[in-house]
């Protein structure tokens, strides 16, 4: 009789925390770079750290419950997941138990543990996800683009206000989100999506195409390189299996993540050959791929020079990298060595590399390997388009640091694709219902 009435309250407590809680999440991830998240201030990410919580605590509690059963068949299931936080505990420990490291840990287990238990709804509160997304979105584009060329162009005097209320400063036409950048993900990211639900019965025909074409627009506007190639290797990928049909698509899709992870490969080989004349050189083959990555290279050689005496387990979060590569280049020349100056004030600006930086190349090896079995593992990315959604994130992030050591909208989506049809979905679900003989 207890046995019975405690599944019961687990599986109220699993479907409130499915189908209100996460998708709550999802909002606060799609406000967290925007401007109502300057509005918000410190709170949406206090309130993002408390769901954070009763999520991880949630399914503490579940699969202690019958630790006998419960805990091997996770175990089970999540070995890879188990290996890549004993990874990250030993990254906290060799930091110095830094608390902004801790933190960093335990959002990662809430993105691979919380995220991937507590994802498994019907089919109706998963079109929340899509549906929010398209409106919001949606609306901020068009927020951004309207209220800059009016105000710039039509009234005068405003400026002060825009700059006080908005990014207007930085970000100018994409003055509702936190830069540039972000905005065309989000309009790429919409592209996309538009893509894979075009045909559904979530919109209709006519109103996807339009909001494709709305957001090719917003992007083209907002000037994203991420965002750009992004959506050209899903054109790409549309027109290859338009010619090659019985190619596995999750297969594909593995070798897009292999891809993207193998670009590393000439990026730390021309660092190298530049280290071979000067640390801080500058060469002719230097400043063609600096130019043609938009001033990203020399971000990420100073990422791959700082991460020297931290290769294996990584500095611990993208805080300390960042602390790193300013310490390398407090004692140098500021004004001949310019570029490394600026760019120490800038994120990693690429997935992969920030990867190996906060994690090491144990973890970016173990977190790739996660990724591989989940998409090996996703039985409908057989047969619809959400692939795709994938195939974006994996290659925005050879330009952006969009994975799990940052909050960002695209890698919560990704995660929720990877675990919402799972062929595992059922035994993960076995573990809140079966009963003890």
């Amino acid at each position: 009789m207890d046995l019975k009435l405690r599944n019961g309250i687990e599986e109220k407590v699993y479907n409130f925390l499915s189908g209100i809680i996460m998708p709550a999440m999802s909002v606060l991830f799609l406000c967290t770079n925007t401007v109502l998240n300057k509005w918000m201030g410190e709170r949406a990410e206090t309130i993002q750290n408390l769901i954070a919580i009763i999520v991880v605590l949630a399914f503490a509690v579940i699969i202690l419950s019958k630790p006998k059963e419960r805990i091997p068949q996770w175990l089970r299931m999540n070995y890879l997941v188990v290996a890549y936080l004993v990874v990250r505990i030993i990254s906290l420990w060799k930091s110095g138990f830094d608390y902004s490291v801790g933190r960093t840990v335990f959002f990662e287990i809430f993105y691979l543990v919380g995220i991937c238990f507590f994802s498994n709804v019907d089919k109706n509160k998963k079109i929340f996800y899509v549906k929010f997304f398209v409106w919001f979105e949606f609306l901020m584009t068009f927020a951004s683009l309207a209220v800059y060329y009016i105000c710039t162009y039509v009234t005068t005097g405003i400026s002060d206000m825009l700059i006080k209320l908005t990014y207007f400063e930085k970000s100018g036409n994409a003055l509702a989100f936190s830069n540039p950048n972000t905005a065309g993900i989000f309009a790429g990211f919409g592209i996309v999506l538009a893509i894979v639900i075009y045909g559904k019965k979530i919109f209709s025909k006519k109103f996807t195409v339009l909001y494709g074409m709305y957001n090719a627009v917003a992007m083209i506007l907002f000037g994203c390189r991420s965002a750009d190639m992004g959506v050209l290797a899903v054109i790409f990928t549309i027109i290859f299996f338009m010619i090659f049909r019985k190619v596995d698509k999750r297969k594909f899709t593995v070798a897009v993540l292999l891809m993207a992870t193998a670009t590393l490969i000439p990026i730390y080989g021309l660092v190298h050959y530049g280290e071979s004349s000067s640390a801080l050189s500058y060469t002719p083959i230097e400043i063609k791929v600096d130019s043609l990555s938009t001033g990203r290279y020399i971000i990420w050689k100073e990422c791959v020079i700082t991460q020297k005496d931290h290769e294996i387990f990584g500095h611990g979060n993208l805080n300390l990298e960042q602390q790193a590569r300013k310490e390398f280049i407090s004692g140098i020349d500021q004004n001949y060595y310019w570029r490394y100056t600026r760019a120490a004030d800038l994120g990693p600006h690429n997935g992969y590399i920030a990867m190996v930086s906060g994690t090491g190349w144990a973890g970016l090896t173990l977190f790739i390997a996660i990724l591989f079995q989940r998409i090996m593992r996703t039985k409908n990315l057989r047969k619809d388009r959400r692939y795709l959604i994938l195939i974006f994130t994996f290659i925005i992030n050879c330009f952006e640091s969009l994975f799990i050591l940052n909050r960002f909208f695209t890698c919560f989506y990704m995660l929720l694709i990877l675990n919402e049809s799972s062929e595992n979905d059922d035994k993960e679900q076995q573990l809140l219902t079966r009963e003890v003989n």
